[in-house]
């Protein structure tokens, strides 16, 4: 396996950068900090009582938000809910708290009033109605998927890479569950391959498909990162096209806020095949054609740009649920 060797200065330089981009990773991550923030907006949501209408309106959106408001939220109502739709201040927080203070992010102050239907959780489905959700298939017919950017401190993670693409290991990475069948097909591929390093660390230390854990940065170290769907998106995905390595993945499936869907292969990312044929022909080429990786690398690093901004992110979010809130409307019996 090509092993990172770098010179005096290229090791003080990754150690100051790897030093800078752990602290903020710890920092954007520290549960304590959402957990506070999360118990606050429901606190504020609970006994704030209703939408005050002296509120300002939402800030304008620019052109770029507007468009990513019209693939968050496709209603075209009037629509009526069915009965059980709920208001903000009746979701607990006891459970599935990182979506909730998200969630309600989206809904404080101005929709406290207005009944709405959510999923939380891997939704790899289309609900019958009209719900908030974290995801969804992506297709023309997802309409009553209307996305939030829930969990957002799992999914919307974006730490700095400290290496440069050419001095990394020439070689591919993965690490993670694997009882989906699509990702157990994907493990038996890259075990014939020597230049793949991929398992699941939670496996038995015998089982052929084990491998040890590694950090993010430790991932940062290949020049290539697969990405791979599981119940729904690729958790990874995010922080891999905001780094300095190649994403290798397959089309997706499904999408989140970070709109997988309008990623393309070939400017994005690197696209493997649903059969993961394909591993030796995209090694081979991009080792040959490393410029071709770099182009890519750059488009993908300018797609996550535009995610970054949490305030600005919410406040899209908000948004999105006035855009669910003019397209619906309960039904007399809530």
């Amino acid at each position: 396996m090509n092993t990172l060797v770098l010179c005096t200065g290229d090791r003080l330089l990754v150690g100051w950068r790897m030093c800078v981009s752990s602290v903020l990773n710890w920092y954007a991550r520290w549960p304590l900090k959402w957990q506070l923030n999360n118990l606050w907006v429901w606190l504020l949501v609970r006994y704030a009582g209703g939408s005050d209408s002296r509120k300002p309106v939402l800030p304008a959106l620019n052109q770029a938000q507007q468009q990513r408001l019209a693939l968050y939220c496709k209603l075209q109502g009037p629509l009526t809910l069915p009965p059980g739709a709920v208001l903000a201040h009746e979701v607990s927080i006891m459970r599935h708290s990182y979506y909730v203070g998200d969630m309600l992010r989206g809904l404080y102050p101005h929709f406290l009033n207005q009944r709405f239907f959510r999923l939380f959780g891997d939704v790899n489905w289309v609900p019958d109605v009209p719900s908030l959700v974290k995801s969804r298939p992506i297709s023309d017919s997802n309409q009553n998927s209307v996305l939030l950017p829930l969990d957002m401190r799992r999914h919307l993670r974006f730490p700095r890479d400290p290496y440069d693409f050419r001095m990394k290991r020439a070689a591919m990475v993965w690490r993670g569950g694997s009882y989906q069948p699509n990702r157990q097909l994907f493990l038996n591929e890259t075990a014939k391959l020597p230049f793949c390093d991929a398992g699941n660390p939670a496996l038995a230390r015998d089982d052929p498909h084990y491998k040890p854990r590694l950090t993010i940065f430790e991932q940062l170290e290949y020049k290539y990162i697969l990405s791979i769907e599981g119940n729904d998106v690729a958790t990874n995905l995010k922080w891999i096209l905001n780094s300095s390595s190649l994403c290798i993945m397959p089309k997706p499936r499904f999408e989140t806020w970070f709109l997988e869907g309008r990623l393309q292969a070939g400017v994005h990312y690197a696209e493997l095949a649903d059969d993961f044929s394909n591993f030796q022909q995209l090694f081979d080429h991009y080792e040959a054609h490393p410029e071709e990786a770099l182009a890519i690398i750059r488009q993908a690093n300018a797609y996550t740009h535009q995610f970054k901004n949490t305030r600005a992110e919410v406040m899209l979010s908000q948004h999105v649920c006035q855009a669910y809130f003019a397209a619906t409307q309960p039904s007399l019996s809530p």
